[in-house]
Protein backbone atom coordinates (compact mmCIF):
# COMPACT_ATOMS: atom_id res chain seq x y z
CA UNK A 1 0.00 0.00 0.00
CA UNK A 2 1.22 3.48 -0.82
CA UNK A 3 1.37 5.83 2.15
CA UNK A 4 2.16 9.57 2.07
CA UNK A 5 5.75 10.33 2.95
CA UNK A 6 4.66 12.38 5.99
CA UNK A 7 3.37 9.14 7.55
CA UNK A 8 6.83 7.59 7.39
CA UNK A 9 9.37 8.00 10.17
CA UNK A 10 12.37 6.56 8.27
CA UNK A 11 13.57 4.07 5.69
CA UNK A 12 16.86 2.63 4.56
CA UNK A 13 17.69 -0.22 2.22
CA UNK A 14 18.18 -3.48 4.09
CA UNK A 15 19.38 -5.35 0.98
CA UNK A 16 16.61 -7.92 1.26
CA UNK A 17 16.02 -8.00 -2.51
CA UNK A 18 12.23 -8.27 -2.22
CA UNK A 19 11.79 -5.37 -4.62
CA UNK A 20 13.98 -7.17 -7.17
CA UNK A 21 11.78 -10.26 -6.99
CA UNK A 22 8.31 -8.80 -6.60
CA UNK A 23 8.27 -5.65 -8.73
CA UNK A 24 8.84 -5.00 -12.42
CA UNK A 25 10.63 -1.66 -12.75
CA UNK A 26 9.18 0.68 -15.35
CA UNK A 27 11.80 2.35 -17.53
CA UNK A 28 11.84 5.68 -19.29
CA UNK A 29 12.48 5.48 -23.03
CA UNK A 30 16.01 6.76 -22.45
CA UNK A 31 16.69 4.12 -19.77
CA UNK A 32 15.31 1.43 -22.08
CA UNK A 33 17.69 2.54 -24.83
CA UNK A 34 20.65 2.44 -22.45
CA UNK A 35 19.75 -1.07 -21.23
CA UNK A 36 18.53 -2.49 -24.56
CA UNK A 37 21.92 -4.04 -25.34
CA UNK A 38 21.63 -6.26 -22.25
CA UNK A 39 18.60 -8.07 -23.71
CA UNK A 40 16.68 -7.56 -20.46
CA UNK A 41 14.26 -4.87 -21.65
CA UNK A 42 10.71 -5.67 -22.65
CA UNK A 43 7.93 -3.53 -24.03
CA UNK A 44 4.31 -4.01 -22.94
CA UNK A 45 1.52 -1.73 -24.11
CA UNK A 46 4.02 0.89 -25.23
CA UNK A 47 5.83 0.97 -21.86
CA UNK A 48 9.29 -0.38 -21.12
CA UNK A 49 10.18 -2.67 -18.22
CA UNK A 50 13.09 -4.77 -17.01
CA UNK A 51 12.42 -8.37 -18.06
CA UNK A 52 12.41 -10.78 -15.13
CA UNK A 53 14.42 -13.97 -15.49
CA UNK A 54 13.56 -16.82 -13.15
CA UNK A 55 11.18 -14.56 -11.25
CA UNK A 56 13.78 -11.93 -10.38
CA UNK A 57 15.54 -8.93 -11.79
CA UNK A 58 18.47 -10.12 -13.90
CA UNK A 59 20.65 -7.35 -12.49
CA UNK A 60 20.38 -8.61 -8.91
CA UNK A 61 23.77 -10.00 -7.98
CA UNK A 62 23.82 -11.58 -4.57
CA UNK A 63 21.97 -9.08 -2.43
CA UNK A 64 22.80 -5.99 -4.47
CA UNK A 65 22.03 -4.44 -7.84
CA UNK A 66 24.78 -4.68 -10.42
CA UNK A 67 23.46 -1.52 -12.10
CA UNK A 68 24.83 1.62 -10.52
CA UNK A 69 25.16 5.28 -11.37
CA UNK A 70 23.59 6.44 -14.62
CA UNK A 71 22.60 2.90 -15.68
CA UNK A 72 20.35 2.27 -12.69
CA UNK A 73 16.71 3.12 -13.51
CA UNK A 74 15.14 5.99 -11.58
CA UNK A 75 12.37 3.67 -10.34
CA UNK A 76 15.00 1.45 -8.74
CA UNK A 77 17.00 4.36 -7.32
CA UNK A 78 14.02 5.72 -5.41
CA UNK A 79 12.13 2.52 -4.44
CA UNK A 80 10.10 2.23 -2.17
CA UNK A 81 9.31 5.88 -2.90
CA UNK A 82 7.30 7.04 -5.91
CA UNK A 83 6.58 10.52 -7.19
CA UNK A 84 3.14 11.44 -8.55
CA UNK A 85 1.59 14.47 -10.22
CA UNK A 86 -1.39 14.49 -7.90
CA UNK A 87 -2.11 13.28 -4.43
CA UNK A 88 -3.09 14.06 -0.89
CA UNK A 89 -1.82 17.00 1.13
CA UNK A 90 0.13 14.55 3.33
CA UNK A 91 2.10 13.46 0.27
CA UNK A 92 2.84 17.00 -0.92
CA UNK A 93 6.48 18.04 -1.07
CA UNK A 94 7.44 21.41 -2.52
CA UNK A 95 10.83 21.75 -4.12
CA UNK A 96 12.09 24.80 -5.99
CA UNK A 97 8.57 26.14 -6.38
CA UNK A 98 7.18 22.90 -7.81
CA UNK A 99 4.73 20.49 -6.21
CA UNK A 100 5.48 16.79 -5.95
CA UNK A 101 3.35 14.11 -4.32
CA UNK A 102 5.62 11.52 -2.79
CA UNK A 103 4.42 8.15 -1.55
CA UNK A 104 6.17 5.22 0.08
CA UNK A 105 5.28 1.58 -0.59
CA UNK A 106 4.95 0.00 2.84
CA UNK A 107 5.51 -3.41 1.24
CA UNK A 108 9.20 -2.79 1.87
CA UNK A 109 10.02 -4.33 5.27
CA UNK A 110 12.34 -1.45 6.18
CA UNK A 111 9.71 1.28 6.01
CA UNK A 112 9.16 2.61 9.52
CA UNK A 113 5.75 4.21 9.77
CA UNK A 114 4.83 6.84 12.31
CA UNK A 115 5.67 10.20 10.82
CA UNK A 116 7.43 13.03 12.60
CA UNK A 117 10.78 11.45 11.79
CA UNK A 118 13.57 12.43 9.47
CA UNK A 119 11.96 11.19 6.24
CA UNK A 120 12.02 14.68 4.71
CA UNK A 121 15.74 14.36 3.99
CA UNK A 122 14.99 11.16 2.04
CA UNK A 123 12.10 12.81 0.18
CA UNK A 124 14.32 15.69 -0.88
CA UNK A 125 16.75 13.19 -2.41
CA UNK A 126 13.88 11.28 -4.06
CA UNK A 127 12.67 14.46 -5.76
CA UNK A 128 16.19 15.42 -6.79
CA UNK A 129 16.65 11.99 -8.42
CA UNK A 130 13.19 12.08 -10.04
CA UNK A 131 13.87 15.49 -11.58
CA UNK A 132 17.32 14.48 -12.81
CA UNK A 133 19.10 16.95 -10.56
CA UNK A 134 20.89 14.12 -8.75
CA UNK A 135 22.02 10.98 -10.56
CA UNK A 136 23.79 9.12 -7.75
CA UNK A 137 21.80 9.24 -4.51
CA UNK A 138 23.61 9.04 -1.19
CA UNK A 139 20.77 7.85 1.03
CA UNK A 140 18.57 5.86 -1.35
CA UNK A 141 19.30 2.26 -2.41
CA UNK A 142 22.19 0.21 -1.17
CA UNK A 143 25.53 1.12 -2.72
CA UNK A 144 27.53 -1.54 -4.49
CA UNK A 145 30.74 -2.38 -2.67
CA UNK A 146 33.88 -2.65 -4.83
CA UNK A 147 33.83 -6.47 -4.80
CA UNK A 148 30.49 -6.64 -6.72
CA UNK A 149 31.11 -6.48 -10.45
CA UNK A 150 28.62 -5.35 -13.05
CA UNK A 151 26.88 -8.42 -14.41
CA UNK A 152 27.09 -9.10 -18.12
CA UNK A 153 24.18 -10.73 -19.95
CA UNK A 154 26.10 -13.86 -20.98
CA UNK A 155 27.33 -14.39 -17.40
CA UNK A 156 23.78 -14.09 -16.09
CA UNK A 157 22.40 -16.51 -18.71
CA UNK A 158 25.16 -19.01 -17.94
CA UNK A 159 24.46 -18.81 -14.20
CA UNK A 160 20.69 -19.07 -14.75
CA UNK A 161 21.12 -22.13 -16.99
CA UNK A 162 23.30 -23.91 -14.46
CA UNK A 163 20.78 -23.21 -11.67
CA UNK A 164 17.97 -25.01 -13.55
Amino acid sequence: MLVPWRDVRWWECGRCGRCCFDFRPKLTAYEALKLMRTGFVECRDGKFYIRKIGGRCPFLQGELCSLQGALKPITCKIFPFSVHRRGSDRALYQYKGRKFYVYVNDYCPNVILGGDGDAEILVREVVMVATGELSVPRLLTAPTPPRVKTLRRRDFLRAAASAV
